[in-house]
């Protein structure tokens, strides 16, 4: 079978069951750590942010699928230069299909997940009932915690280490979409066949349980769920593209599916 080239578009939620922290890197007033927000205020998840978390979910389950041993070092880390040299002309990993490299770059581009218009909603409201004369309030989604640096031998605190941070409140959800191109194998020759790639990234994005800083304390615990996915311009209905994920045991086949192209 020959690779195919489609054109996805795939729409997800983030529902976040604890408070969480994507952070600036800027001071604000009295708060140290700041948390990332639009132009208008409202918290967003930064794609690259979650790129980064679905990326390593798909890792590993390759790795858990990949049996040839030259492919399961390419997927080590997109870092590393000499392994992005040692890779150059050899046969590509389902993750870099997803993702690109340094020699192959990605054609699937994740965008920024916005709050949903029922959360901002729930500001409004909240809002309302304590401010007279406030439409919208931002700032009712966000939390201050006072936190202090620990020495991990004495588990005391470190002087001067006292700090402020804000967290986005639990029970957010947002929205964002993946969207572009995936060039893959099919798994068979049926035509509403996944690709390989296709069905390693859907599983991935199920995975995802944590986002953000502060996950050792268990800030940014989250749901990832996606509510539609559309390929070549045809959306396929849930209960066609869920009954793929049966199908993960064949991501092991994917080695000897590139060498049969060959």
């Amino acid at each position: 079978m020959k690779a195919r080239t489609d054109r996805l578009s795939i729409d997800y939620s983030l529902t976040f069951l604890t408070p969480f922290h994507f952070g600036t890197g800027f001071r604000r007033g009295l708060v140290d750590r700041t948390v990332a927000r639009d132009q208008q205020g409202w918290l967003y998840v930064p794609g690259a942010t979650f790129k980064g978390a679905v990326r390593e979910r798909c890792e590993q389950l390759a790795r858990t699928y990949e049996e040839l041993a030259e492919m399961y070092q390419l997927m080590a880390t997109p870092h590393d230069d000499e392994l992005a040299l040692r890779g150059l002309g050899s046969r590509v990993s389902m993750i870099t299909r997803i993702f690109g490299s340094q020699m192959l770059p990605g054609t699937l581009f994740f965008d920024n997940a916005r709050l949903s218009a029922a959360s901002e909603a729930a500001s409004t409201a909240e809002t309302a009932s304590t401010t007279e004369g406030v439409q919208e309030s931002p700032e009712a989604l966000v939390t201050p915690y006072i936190q202090v640096r620990l020495r991990r031998l004495t588990r005391t605190a470190v002087p001067g280490a006292l700090y402020t941070s804000e967290f986005g409140r639990r029970h957010l959800t947002f929205h964002g979409t993946i969207r572009g191109w995936l060039t893959c194998l099919p798994l068979d020759e049926r035509p509403r066949s996944p690709t390989y790639s296709l069905l390693l990234l859907l599983a991935g994005l199920h995975l995802v349980e944590r986002l953000g800083a502060n996950k050792s304390t268990g800030k940014g615990r989250c749901r990832c769920d996606v509510l539609r996915l559309e390929i070549n311009g045809e959306e396929y209905p849930p209960e066609e593209w869920r009954g793929w994920l049966a199908r993960l045991d064949e991501l092991m086949y994917y080695s000897t599916a590139q060498e049969d192209e060959e």
